[in-house]
């Protein structure tokens, strides 16, 4: 069984929730406690993060295959 793919998926999945939460936070109102420079720094870790573990994904498809 391939589990570099499966890692892979979850790692994708985990950049699609980390965006869309990064979006809501920056778009909406919804978090009443979030304001200011809280909520920018927040929306930019999520955004970091995301792309670090879009980067790994990519990493982790991309080495040779070994058996």
């Amino acid at each position: 069984m391939n589990f570099k793919l499966i890692n892979a998926a979850i790692g994708i999945s985990v950049v699609v929730a980390a965006l869309i939460m990064a979006s809501f936070i920056t778009f909406s109102n919804g978090l009443p406690g979030l304001f200011g420079w809280k909520r920018w720094f927040l929306v930019g870790v999520l955004v970091c993060y995301s792309s670090f573990r879009l980067f790994r994904s990519y990493k982790m498809l991309k080495q040779p295959h070994e058996e």
